[in-house]
């Protein structure tokens, strides 16, 4: 080094630093070869240590060398360029420049956007061609370090960029257009999560306080203003506004609300709530299970532990992927908006060739089998006939569940059974020529009854023998835990009439869209079986319905399935599956059961604090158990395919369309996971993924074999 960079350096790192890092190197020397002489030259300097620390093949345990970017006198200077912008994957040369100072000083203080230094520097051609080779090199594109001297650019190292979200996408999009990737190889630097996270980049939650946090149960970000009713986001929204819906927890009568709101937040409830369930389907964002928010009194206001108070017109912003509630927001534009929930063109066609585990669609109308359809789904995983009771429709259910028997009740379950063959009839319409799973209704009867406390505070206020009989049946059909009690095909034992008409309005819909030229290919399912007589009595009933129709179950097209929910029916597969041309694997309840854990409480405190204390890595409800919950799976598996190996395994619920779950029910031998409509590309992309990754090790494992 010259007298100038001498004095450059002393000015920098002060007098002694060139005197303190010589005596460093020679005690390293002298420690491992004690007659050992440091040379003057720097370069040699380094290699007669390295020499020494690796002379008898025990020094690469004993230290560690690292690299940095090189700055070389005041005339020089550390870079780090990409060969494309690292955010958006925009092709370009971006970076970073430090004149005068090291590649730790440019990581600690920032430098010189390199964009618009490259054309002014002498050096900048040159490292320009550098960082497109690079980019062809690795096919893939790059990111280069470099040092400048005397006005020459030098390449430190090259590796591959770490793109993420859109950047990625875009990236793998040219390659895969320009024909330099296969469909496989394409997918599989696809991440699921790149896709969440290019969708909702555009509307992150930046500078914006957060009032309350609580459990992300539907991702995405949206801003609008409070609403704590269902009728007031309904009005809302009529009057043109974005609505939140604020609830301390939702029921079925709250759906014009649902449907009205941009975003929805519950003070309860946990991932397979009502309004999680809605909102997932909807693709609304939404947050449950509050746990530093608390609704007052009359449900009129949000008070938080952080003292703020959120009121009904208030500007909020809800980021249903974090979890969180954030103060103020602004209006959104047309570009604002986050993204559809369809796939690039591009992946989707890529997807469209590879094999994988089918992606049902988890529809309760139409209009959700037809979106479903359209964004790949393989037919209806799971129809839940009690969503077709939600909003006013709930009166007609409620009516059924607390009629005596006589012409009133005759009249409700006519009125059920129109509506179900309609909606019914709907569904398979959308999905002509593939399978449409008909779940029999499972709600926990206490979501379509009426509120015992309102009921009993009307009661004393009105002394009516009709309001006094409402109270007395409601008291009648109560439980205390409602989830393990009268539903499923319970609720169809208790009540054959109610399961009738169900079989009815389905028998019917299927016979009417055959005779119209269509192709259904409807699966009878019933929920919450125990035992396998549970499914004898429901095939009896079935064949009752398909004799007085005049037809069969054959001729009907209609197979029978059991959905496995209990531990006890995950333990019976094998005599279960002799019964069944199908099993439905539900992974919430099964999840609830298996941990005796309450899905809807569980998560706002116990859950959270089990992860805070370390017991717990995260929520069973959020990820599939496989150390437990999944190895129920794989005996169900292996128990029914013993018996019956052409019976079609499906698994639905929230966990079941998590990447790491589409990927265990693919190894595990299940014909189908099944999803909400906006999860289906998600799930799609983790099918093939699955896949192309299972090719991949045994391809390596023929050619170790070899």
């Amino acid at each position: 080094m010259g007298p100038a960079g001498q004095r450059w350096l002393a000015g920098l790192a002060g007098d002694e630093f060139a005197a303190a890092r010589r005596a460093e190197l020679a005690a390293a020397l002298a420690a491992v070869d004690p007659g050992a002489a440091l040379p003057d030259d720097p370069i040699e300097q380094v290699t007669t240590l390295v020499r020494a620390l690796t002379r008898d093949g025990t020094g690469p345990d004993q230290f560690m060398l690292g690299r940095q970017l090189l700055w070389c006198g005041p005339d020089g200077g550390s870079g780090l360029a990409y060969s494309c912008d690292p955010s958006t994957g925009r092709p370009g040369v971006t970076g970073t420049y430090l004149a005068g100072g090291s590649g730790a000083q440019l990581l600690t203080a920032g430098g010189t956007d390199l964009a618009e230094l490259i054309d002014t520097q002498p050096w900048g051609p040159r490292l320009r061609e550098a960082v497109r080779a690079a980019e062809a090199g690795l096919e893939w594109p790059a990111r280069v370090e470099f040092a400048v001297e005397h006005g020459l650019a030098h390449l430190v190292g090259i590796t591959p960029a770490p793109l993420h979200g859109a950047a990625r996408l875009r990236a793998v999009a040219t390659r895969y257009r320009q024909g330099r990737l296969t469909p496989a190889r394409a997918v599989s630097l696809v991440e699921p999560a790149d896709i969440e996270q290019a969708r909702s980049a555009p509307a992150r939650c930046l500078g914006l306080p957060v009032a309350a946090r609580g459990l992300g149960v539907s991702p995405g970000i949206a801003t609008g203003t409070v609403v704590f009713g269902a009728a007031e986001a309904v009005a809302a929204q009529a009057n043109g506004e974005r609505p939140v819906l604020v609830l301390a927890e939702s029921r079925p009568e709250d759906l014009p609300g649902l449907l009205a709101a941009t975003a929805i937040v519950t003070e309860r409830g946990g991932q397979t709530s009502h309004a999680a369930v809605v909102a997932r389907g909807l693709g609304r964002p939404a947050v449950a299970a509050l746990v530093d928010g608390v609704l007052d009194g009359d449900g009129t206001s949000l008070r938080t532990t952080g003292g703020d108070t959120v009121r009904a017109g208030d500007l909020v912003t809800v980021d249903g992927g974090a979890g969180t509630i954030h103060l103020g927001g602004r209006k959104q534009g047309t570009a604002e908006r986050q993204a559809g929930t369809a796939l690039p063109g591009w992946l989707d066609e890529a997807l469209s060739g590879l094999p994988g585990i089918s992606v049902r669609v988890n529809a309760d109308t139409g209009a959700d089998a037809a979106a479903g359809r359209e964004l790949g789904a393989t037919g209806v995983g799971l129809c839940r006939l009690e969503h077709m009771f939600l909003g006013e429709r709930h009166q007609t259910l409620q009516r059924v569940l607390m009629a005596r028997p006589g012409p009133e009740m005759a009249e409700d379950l006519a009125a059920m059974r129109a509506l179900l063959r309609a909606e019914i009839t709907d569904v398979l319409g959308a999905m002509d020529g593939l399978p449409v799973t008909i779940r029999l209704l499972d709600p926990p009867r206490h979501e379509f009854l009426p509120d015992l406390t309102e009921l009993a505070l009307t009661s004393a206020a009105t002394g009516a023998p009709a309001d006094r009989d409402r109270l007395d049946i409601t008291r009648r059909l109560h439980e205390h835990n409602p989830m393990l009690g009268v539903r499923g095909v319970r609720l169809g034992v208790l009540l054959p009439m109610l399961t009738t008409v169900q079989i009815q309005a389905l028998v019917e819909a299927a016979l009417a869209v055959r005779r119209a030229g269509g192709d259904p290919r409807p699966e009878l399912l019933v929920p919450m079986v125990s035992t396998p007589a549970e499914l004898d009595f429901v095939r009896g009933l079935l064949d009752d319905v398909c004799d007085r129709l005049g037809t069969s179950r054959e001729e009907a097209g209609i197979s029978l399935g059991a959905m496995i929910e209990t531990p006890r029916a995950a333990l019976l597969a094998r005599s279960i599956a002799r019964r069944a041309d199908s099993l439905s694997l539900g992974t919430n309840d099964l999840t609830a059961l298996v941990w005796g854990l309450s899905r809807d409480d569980a998560e706002r405190h116990l859950l959270p604090a089990y992860q805070d204390l370390g017991l717990l890595a995260e929520s069973p409800f959020a990820r599939l158990d496989l150390e437990v919950v999944g190895a129920l799976a794989r005996r169900v598996a292996d128990e029914a395919r013993a018996v019956r190996p052409d019976i079609t395994l499906g698994a639905c619920g929230e966990q079941a369309a998590d990447a790491a779950a589409v990927r265990f029910f693919a190894e595990a031998g299940f014909d189908h996971v099944s999803c909400a409509p906006p999860r289906i590309p998600l799930a799609r992309l983790a099918a093939a993924r699955a896949a192309v990754a299972e090719g991949a090790t045994d391809v390596h494992a023929m050619e170790a074999a070899r």
